[in-house]
């Protein structure tokens, strides 16, 4: 791919509104930040520069530009953002040549090869094959158009279909196995079968909107099957990061500003058929922190409609003491004794659902009832346990003005003072801080890069910094013939000849799109942009006003104090020598007396 496409993109298109669409951004100076979307955090350390069109996070480390972020984040290869982008830029992307196709990573052959699977499954459900799968699904009550939506298949019985079908298609047997469709046969080394048989099949997509994996309906009951199987953990398909109809329904929730978390597929389906394209599951496992990470991206309300059994009981308690702490608003919804979401919409239409949605409750209203049907309140010692457990999960809400609300409804529940409980949650509060004051005065791992610390010199850093940050800069050392090999130490010159081979317009953004730069090379230069502090306690050791304009005197200063180090450097050596070497001090002596004098002259020149 050329340079010169990544480069187009980078410049067209506004890194702090394509982020922005994911993270929640706010200005501070020059800068936008936010919380890190590749990380849990609770104060935001992720930095968008506008200026210089890359990211930072100073908790996880994570860095780089539009199109990295749209690698990492959006799930995407680098082929597949770099055309996304040149889309959305008004670019022309050529397509891929021959010769770029076969150079195709494993990691794009397995998401090509699950959605060959799932086009497959698509085509044997209007099959004859699929005819007693395609009965169930309008027995259900799905349209063609919900089917067609969901990308619903169906996985024939037979023990090789797909496998024989995704061989014929190119796909070698060791792709498939990695992409969580075949498994190999006990004792043996070269036979492999269907994973999926006889089958109901919906595609689980990533927030990017590829297929990662399936979730599995089986149709008739089997001994020792269950009633649904899901593709089982790859490199791709993780069930406690992946949620079923997010990728779907993200325009929704963030219309909504809300989502419904129900339990399985069909209740997703079933309510985003009936019009709330909201709803979403996870996928086969119980909601997980790395669930809610997503959902924050889009929301901060969630609605549980999971089911009133006892199992949905504790699945719903759980999300209320994950969601709290990550800052969601929690509201309940309490389903029709009995019945679930896909039952409700079908028996008592949307409406109906609709009112059970505006009746939600707060968690603590949930919890209340809950443990008055389970006559909890009625003994002394389970009480003051219950409200010591409200109050825990009150002082986990990252916003203090909640407290009084929610301390006010336990109280009016309960019928107690508000003082009272007030004190306790204060009380509560205290021994938590003390806790977390306790546990931060462990010294915790330093994400920062910090490759050349102990050998690089602050000049040469000084250097390095201002042709990041003043591209033009190169032209005036180029003037004074000024190389690479001229740097103090083996890293300086290391890290300048990087800034060589990438001079250009945005020669940061040049260093980033290249491949053959080493990762925690790429992370040393765009620390040395983002660190502002650092960077402002590096200019102000060096004795050089930050706000100076004229790059012109910048540089001639920086490169000034550079030419006194390397002297003053000399002259240590010089000075060595002549200890070391008494025969030939007197010539020692007359370099360092030529260095001396050329230093006083670079001195003169600063103070001028």
């Amino acid at each position: 791919m050329k340079a010169d496409l990544r480069e187009k993109i980078i410049e067209a298109i506004d890194i702090v509104d394509y982020i922005g669409e994911a993270v929640n951004l706010r200005r501070r100076g020059v800068n936008f930040v936010g919380l890190c979307p590749f990380h849990q955090e609770k104060t935001p350390s992720f930095t968008v520069s506008p200026e210089k069109k890359i990211f930072k996070c100073f908790g996880c480390g994570k860095s780089g530009n539009v199109i990295t972020f749209a690698i990492e984040y959006y799930g995407l290869t680098y082929h597949e953002a770099l055309k996304e982008l040149a889309k959305r830029a008004g670019i022309r992307y050529e397509p891929l040549t021959e010769k770029v196709k076969e150079e195709l990573t494993k990691r794009d052959r397995i998401l090509q090869a699950l959605e060959y699977a799932k086009k497959y499954y698509q085509k044997v459900l209007y099959t004859q094959s699929g005819n007693v799968a395609l009965a169930y699904l309008a027995n259900r009550g799905y349209t063609k158009t919900t089917i067609a939506e969901f990308e619903i298949g169906y996985a024939p019985s037979g023990w090789d279909n797909l496998l024989r079908e995704l061989t014929s298609a190119g796909f070698s047997k060791e792709i498939l196995l990695e992409a969580g469709l075949i498994k190999q046969k006990e004792h043996s080394q070269n036979e492999f079968y269907d994973l999926f048989r006889e089958r109901i099949m919906f595609p689980i997509h990533n927030h990017s909107g590829k297929v990662v994996g399936f979730g599995g309906r089986i149709l008739k009951e089997v001994e020792n099957q269950p009633k649904y199987l899901n593709s089982p953990q790859t490199e791709l398909f993780d069930k406690s990061k992946l949620l079923f109809g997010l990728f779907k329904g993200r325009n929704e929730i963030r219309a909504n500003e809300s989502v419904i978390l129900v339990e399985g597929y069909a209740d997703v389906i079933a309510l985003h058929q009936a019009g709330f394209k909201n709803a979403i599951a996870s996928c086969g496992t119980s909601l997980t922190e790395e669930q809610l990470n997503q959902i924050a991206r889009y929301c901060k309300t969630i609605y549980i409609a999971y089911d009133g059994d006892e199992a949905g009981q504790k699945a719903t308690e759980r999300a209320i003491q994950l969601a709290l702490p990550l800052g969601f608003e929690v509201l309940i919804v309490k389903l029709i004794e009995n019945e679930d979401p896909d039952s409700i919409v079908k028996k008592y239409g949307a409406k109906a659902f609709h009112n059970l949605l505006d009746n939600s409750k707060s968690f603590l209203q949930y919890l209340y009832e809950l443990a008055q049907s389970k006559s909890i309140l009625t003994r002394p010692a389970q009480k003051s346990k219950f409200i010591h457990y409200c109050l825990h999960l009150i002082s986990t809400i990252p916003d203090k003005l909640q407290h009084i609300e929610f301390v006010q409804e336990l109280a009016d529940l309960l019928s107690l003072p508000y003082s009272q409980l007030n004190t306790l949650l204060k009380e509560k509060s205290k021994l938590e801080k003390e806790k977390v004051e306790s546990a931060e005065n462990i010294v915790k791992p330093d994400f920062s890069i910090n490759i050349t610390k102990q050998e690089l010199e602050l000049e040469e850093e000084q250097l390095i910094s201002i042709c990041l940050e003043f591209p033009e800069a190169f032209d005036l050392l180029k003037i004074k013939k000024f190389h690479s090999e001229q740097m103090i130490t083996e890293n300086g010159k290391l890290l300048f000849s990087i800034l060589e081979n990438h001079y250009g317009k945005d020669i940061l953004n040049n260093i980033l799109i290249d491949p053959e730069v080493p990762q925690e090379k790429k992370d040393y230069f765009v620390n040395l942009v983002l660190s502002k502090e650092k960077l402002s306690e590096r200019w102000e050791k060096f004795g050089f006003d930050r706000e100076e304009k004229d790059t012109g005197k910048i540089l001639e200063d920086v490169y000034t104090k550079f030419n006194v180090k390397k002297i003053d450097l000399t002259v240590k050596e010089l000075r060595k020598k002549m200890v070391e070497d008494p025969a030939n001090q007197e010539q020692y002596l007359k370099k360092m007396q030529e260095e001396l004098r050329r230093k006083q002259k670079l001195l003169n020149f600063l103070r001028r």
